[in-house]
């Protein structure tokens, strides 16, 4: 069907796009999900929303997954996947991380059912566990979709991150797990989709590879990273990231999004939840990082 283009405060549409009010001004939404604005005076007054060169640059489009999807699960590996084949072989007591029990699990149920007898869990193996082909890629693929656009400035970022660690709660602390909200993370797992539905993608860490042996420590990476920009603890705002040691160390080992009020939300076992930014479990603070400027 063809459709006729219609005039709207100087732009020129398609009929089938709907005109929807935003607190920061007018926009047309389209069957994709896309948005633009419908004014252009008020684009061009507010669309150069952006971090300086320096650091983390704002994304506009979907952030793409960085790394395998579908990648195969092997010793050391943690996350979702080895969470579900965990449970599966049986040998899940608390921590997600493919050990040598779950190896030999898998290898003995690979005999069983005449595969390749690998200890690794491929495709293949997964799909003989009863678990889905959707799931084998799903898992991996989840990026946060963007909840703020450029045109709404600062503060919409920093909240499009905070709701996407919301949707969060109360799902249970898993090493190494960064994925959909319907599943839980880890700590820096959190942070990671949070950033990427407001529009940054802290590169080389990623959802993907968050999985993958070493990565639990993500936080670590997040810490070391010249492309958050540093700020003093006086001077903490809604949407920093909290960075802690480990007692008696200088070690990075937790990171949690400040929400105020001296709270937070954060992955910490037994799961995501909201906290006082110091309690009796973590409050060796190392600093403080902003990602949006």
């Amino acid at each position: 069907m063809k459709s006729t283009p219609i005039k709207i405060t100087g732009l020129m549409i398609a009929t089938g796009l709907t005109v929807i009010g935003l607190n920061a001004g007018p926009s047309v939404q389209a069957n994709t999900q896309y948005h633009s604005t419908a004014n252009k005076a008020f684009v061009a007054k507010t669309a150069d929303y952006q971090n300086p060169k320096r650091y983390y640059q704002v994304h506009y489009q979907p952030i793409k997954p960085y790394g395998k999807v579908g990648y195969t699960v092997k010793r050391g590996f943690e996350g979702i996947k080895t969470w579900y084949i965990m449970r599966k072989m049986g040998t899940f007591a608390g921590y997600d991380k493919y050990n040598q029990a779950t190896y030999n699990a898998v290898k003995a149920f690979q005999r069983r059912h005449h595969l390749s007898v690998t200890g690794n869990v491929n495709e293949a193996t997964w799909l003989k566990m009863g678990f889905t082909k959707h799931a084998w890629t799903a898992i991996d693929s989840y990026v946060a979709p963007l909840k703020a656009f450029a045109w709404q400035g600062r503060k919409a970022h920093i909240e499009a991150m905070i709701h996407q660690a919301y949707r969060y709660l109360g799902n249970p602390y898993l090493v190494g797990s960064s994925s959909s909200p319907k599943y839980g993370t880890d700590c820096s797992g959190l942070v990671i989709q949070s950033l990427y539905a407001g529009g940054i993608s802290p590169l080389p860490v990623s959802a993907i590879h968050h999985a993958y042996p070493g990565n639990e420590w993500n936080s670590r990476n997040l810490w070391a990273d010249h492309k958050l920009k540093r700020v003093s603890y006086h001077h903490r705002q809604r949407g920093d990231l909290i960075f802690y040691y480990e007692p008696g160390t200088h070690i990075i080992w937790h990171v949690a999004i400040y929400l105020g009020r001296n709270r937070v939300i954060e992955s910490w076992p037994p799961k995501i939840m909201i906290q006082p930014i110091k309690n009796g479990q973590r409050s060796d603070i190392a600093g403080v990082k902003r990602p949006f400027i």
